[in-house]
């Protein structure tokens, strides 16, 4: 087992952190900025960007001003961001939020000084790396002068943790890159790894959490002004199907778009979705019902702009369309494209919003009281978010499923391989809908066997 740092991480050039920032980027910030050799790189990489950057040394300051167009001595933990420019479309934080007492009130300031289409590109270590479980279970936290376990630090972050923290100060995160290292075959490494199988963990998403070092993260700025447009606000329950306690308690039940909007939380045990969906409803004090999975984290303003969104719905008359979080839509020449704001594990989907939608994830799906479509016991946990556009399209003559702009957090433990169950679904499907020579959903396109015969 490796748990030595790259070279070129701890040099003052961090090469990946460089290679992640946009190459269109003209006004940055570089919160930690030290010596401005990143800044200073960028600078004779694209000669017309500006760059500012912040630093706590003074000395640091000094020998960063030759070379940018401004430096300033800040306490990042006793800051006032008004003292800046602002209009930033690009700030860079290389290892810093884990040197911060409070994170989330910078990502804010950052929020309010920085452009609409602004990024944020950052660099962070990952606490869960084997090297750190090591020390765990050994009993010996002791601090290192750098590393992950550096004595500086006051902050500590996983990829899961760490998206959670961007979501809630409305930055949309997608890992661009990371430093890994190889897991060395040794008794520890592999008694870690059946300790995370116990855990209901494939064996590629433990290794993939064990074996990065540092994430190179890529946020984009989430539009919180619709937060604040006049319309109907509806009230919804949520309902949560739950196998994995300890996933449903670090996620979906304490989301705070969920609490902020007095969300009603329903936990059940089902054997499938559409008894998990009966067993909610009975308890539901609200017309509107989400059924989600227990891995979904609503973040901080998602709860307001889910209110907003239904009530306008309701409004519109289309409250017995079903409502998705991402999907597929389908335009009237009959292309299709994904629509839909998710985190999906460690990556950003963010797409417009539809009203024309074919298939929509089962990860989080609205139904409204007095909707007639039902969700099919038959499909057992896969497709039925598909099944209820079909239900919705047949009954009208066109695609109605209507996919929000409501960014969420599929934080699944999953490593993307369909299991069997899903294959008896989609025969299912098919099988419910004779007339079609095939379904389109977002694992790919389900055809009939003998479509091709036939054709």
């Amino acid at each position: 087992m490796n748990s030595a740092a790259p070279a070129n991480y701890y040099d003052g050039l961090n090469q990946k952190l460089l290679d992640a920032i946009p190459t269109g980027a003209r006004k940055v910030l570089e919160l930690g900025c030290a010596n401005g050799r990143l800044g200073r790189r960028f600078k004779e990489l694209h000669p017309g960007a500006q760059w500012h950057g912040i630093d706590l040394s003074a000395e640091a300051v000094a020998t960063a001003a030759p070379h940018l167009d401004s430096a300033l001595r800040m306490d990042l933990d006793h800051a006032d961001f008004s003292v800046l420019e602002g209009g930033y479309d690009t700030i860079v934080i290389g290892d810093l939020l884990e040197h911060l007492r409070d994170p989330a009130q910078v990502l804010d300031a950052l929020y309010d000084i920085s452009a609409d289409d602004a990024r944020i590109v950052c660099c962070v270590p990952n606490m869960a790396h084997i090297s750190v479980i090591q020390r765990m279970l050994s009993g010996d936290l002791s601090y290192d002068p750098n590393g992950l376990l550096d004595q500086t630090h006051v902050r500590f972050f996983s990829p899961p943790s760490l998206f959670k923290l961007f979501l809630d100060s409305a930055w949309l995160p997608h890992l661009q890159d990371q430093y890994r290292f190889d897991l060395t075959p040794s008794p520890f490494v592999t008694h870690v790894l059946k300790a995370a199988e116990a855990l209901g963990l494939p064996l590629q998403t433990a290794v993939r959490n064990l074996d990065c070092y540092q994430m190179i993260v890529v946020a984009a700025k989430w539009p919180m002004q619709q937060l604040i447009k006049p319309g109907k606000r509806a009230q919804f329950s949520v309902i949560v199907p739950v196998n994995r306690i300890w996933q449903a308690e670090l996620n979906i039940a304490r989301s705070p778009g969920l609490i902020e909007a007095a969300a009603q939380l329903i936990l059940v045990e089902a054997d499938s979705a559409a008894e998990a969906y009966a067993k909610g409803a009975a308890q539901a004090r609200h017309p509107w019902r989400v059924l989600a999975h227990q891995d979904v984290y609503f973040p901080r303003g998602t709860g307001y702009a889910l209110s907003l969104q239904l009530g306008a719905l309701e409004e519109a008359g289309l409250a017995g369309a079903p409502v998705g979080f991402v999907g597929l839509s389908q335009a009237a020449d009959g292309s299709r494209s994904h629509s839909g704001v998710v985190v999906d594990r460690r990556h950003l989907l963010r797409n417009p919003p539809t009203q024309s939608g074919i298939t929509i994830d089962e990860l989080a799906v609205c139904l409204h009281a007095k909707s007639k479509l039902a969700i099919d016991p038959h499909l057992g946990w896969h497709l039925w978010g598909t099944d209820l556009c079909l239900q919705a399209e047949e009954r009208v003559g066109q695609p109605i499923a209507q996919i929000l702009d409501v960014p969420v957090f599929h934080n699944s433990v999953g490593d993307y391989d369909v299991p069997p169950a899903f294959h008896e679904s989609a025969r299912v499907l098919l099988a419910k809908y004779p007339h079609r020579a095939s379904v389109v959903t977002l694992m790919g396109e389900l055809v009939r066997k003998n479509a091709a015969k036939a054709a």
